[in-house]
């Protein structure tokens, strides 16, 4: 299975800084393809790159950046969750290229047809 990510569009604050990015992963697996949409909101970090010299292989780095989440429990303990984008996509279209070719095996094409 062969999975491409694009940058569809991107969100700039009023210093070119990009504060979000719209992107799409697909999939491909012989004839089967299926995609699905996501959103990475950008905080800023301590480099800058001018918006003019930004390439997608960079834009996507940045989102594909582990997101940690922390907060206290009901219990008082800190607890946290991390977010791989990338690795959320590539599930996402796996399982949806997996149904399809599911739904292929239960429903052969007739012979004579």
């Amino acid at each position: 299975m062969e999975f491409k990510w694009s940058v569809n569009k991107v969100t700039v604050a009023e210093d070119n800084l990009v504060v979000k990015v719209d992107l799409t992963v697909t999939a491909t697996d012989g004839d089967s393809t299926a995609s699905a949409a996501y959103s990475c909101n950008l905080v800023r970090g301590n480099t800058f790159t001018p918006f003019n010299q930004l390439t997608e292989e960079q834009v996507l780095a940045w989102c594909f950046e582990p997101v940690v989440t922390t907060w206290i429990g009901l219990d008082k303990k800190p607890q946290s969750s991390t977010q791989l984008i990338k690795d959320e996509g590539e599930a996402q279209v796996a399982g949806q290229i997996s149904r399809q070719l599911a739904q292929k095996a239960a429903e052969p094409v007739l012979p004579w047809l």
